[in-house]
């Protein structure tokens, strides 16, 4: 396994971080104005979509322009495609493992699993087949080159420490799903964002997550629209 490429300073790769940081919380305020702001909900979580890519853009800038070292620090490594298949349908299935889980616990528990939010994009994904397939295509490519890509190989530089890395990224990845509204969307995006880490970690292949995360959401969107048409 190659090692991490590092050729810019500390304080820059810091930099990079809070940049990140601060764009990804200030898109959740965005979003929020956007739902305030009179238009139609398609059109709010359209634009709020285009958001996230041009995130994912101004990070590239910082990248080449700031840091002026590739984005992925960890340099892809290639697999066949009989193993790339076996690790995506590894991976999907301790993702639902830990779904199940989950959900298992939140139901012995008590807690509130019903999502206002999410049941309303069920509703705008259930007569608009396009648009979740963009919401799915987006959330695969642009969450795993940003938090898998290019946090997770930058804290596990400045951390020295592979696995507190993996676990700071997913808290973040879990903390920005605060605005679905409930405890289980945070700690469910959390354990995914831990198996794709350790997946992207150990494989340093960013393909592989970025399908795993595209078909698990899209598996999952398509599935429950399918049950609100009954």
């Amino acid at each position: 396994m190659q090692e991490t490429n590092i050729t810019t300073r500390k304080s820059t790769i810091i930099g990079g971080i809070i940049f990140l940081t601060i764009l990804l919380f200030t898109s959740t305020f965005a979003t929020k104005w956007f739902s305030k702001s009179g238009l139609d909900y398609e059109t709010t979580f359209f634009t709020t979509r285009l958001i996230i890519w041009g995130i994912l853009f101004l990070l590239f800038v910082y990248t080449l322009k700031i840091e002026k070292q590739p984005f992925l620090l960890w340099p892809e490594q290639k697999y066949s495609p009989l193993f790339t298949l076996k690790e995506i349908s590894k991976t999907l299935l301790f993702v639902l493992l830990a779904i199940i889980c989950i959900g298992l616990t939140v139901k012995m528990l008590h807690l509130n699993a019903e999502s206002a939010m999410i049941n309303k994009l069920i509703k705008l994904f259930k007569n608009n087949f396009l648009l979740l397939l963009f919401a799915s295509i987006t959330a695969g490519i642009t969450e795993e080159l940003i938090f898998r890509g290019y946090l997770l190989s930058r804290l596990d530089f400045l951390f020295k420490n592979t696995k507190a890395a993996i676990i700071v990224s997913s808290i973040i990845f879990g903390l920005l799903h605060y605005s679905y509204g409930t405890l289980l969307q945070i700690i469910g995006p959390f354990a995914i964002g831990l198996i794709f880490a350790f997946q992207y970690q150990k494989n340093r292949n960013i393909q592989i997550v970025i399908i795993c995360h595209f078909l698990w959401d899209f598996l999952v969107l398509f599935l429950k629209t399918q049950q609100s048409i009954k």
